[in-house]
């Protein structure tokens, strides 16, 4: 049976509790309360959007996309949700359409960093190198001591053949990343690297 709700303060409390229950990883219980909610309040977008991103982190994507696209028919200019489904389809593999979204969003604001960061990332997933390090660049323009864009800088120098700006830039990243040398121990992507001396000095100094 649902549960009735007898006032707005009822349905946020609901919400409430079905965060609580993301934020402890009951993915199933949190969906089943957004659920609730949506059955009494079909156009409430917190529940329906983050309904979405729950159902993400299980992995059921194609579901996930579609409450944010019924979000969205609702409220097409919600960023949160928009961002969303740029992030869903990176994780996909719906590059094209997350680099078009970014694109869109960015018309009407190219100084947003988070639409940026996702851009940056997409970009090298598409091995558009130099376009993803020219984001990178701007990123780092606000912020430099961003280690993990730094490290993306890096990767993207390595993949287009620059080892001197990327043993640079990635002393940078693990100076303001200490942790990243765990990281770069195990990532497959710098194995040729494992017996050169100034990789290791990066590694363990």
């Amino acid at each position: 049976m649902l549960k009735s709700y007898e006032s707005k303060m009822d349905v946020m409390g609901e919400i409430d509790d079905a965060n609580e229950l993301f934020l402890k990883k009951r993915f199933v219980d949190a969906i089943k309360k957004y659920e609730d909610v949506l059955q009494i309040e079909p156009d409430n977008l917190i529940a329906l959007n983050n309904k979405g991103y729950t159902l993400s982190k299980l992995k059921k994507y194609s579901q996930a996309l579609s409450c944010y696209d019924e979000s969205l028919r609702k409220n097409p200019n919600d960023k949160t949700v928009l961002i969303n489904k740029i992030s869903t389809f990176r994780k996909i593999g719906e590059f094209n359409n997350a680099v078009e979204m970014c694109n869109e969003l960015l018309e009407n604001n190219q100084n947003d960093k988070i639409v940026l960061y996702h851009k940056m990332r997409i970009l090298k997933e598409l091995e558009r190198f130099f376009e993803s390090n020219i984001i990178c660049s701007k990123l780092l323009s606000a912020y430099p001591t961003n280690g993990e864009v730094l490290y993306d800088m890096a990767s993207n120098f390595l993949k287009i053949g620059d080892e001197i700006n990327f043993f640079s830039t990635l002393q940078k990243a693990v100076t303001e990343m200490p942790n990243l040398k765990n990281k770069l121990k195990n990532n497959t992507e710098f194995k040729k690297f494992h017996n050169n001396e100034r990789f290791l000095k990066i590694i363990y100094e």
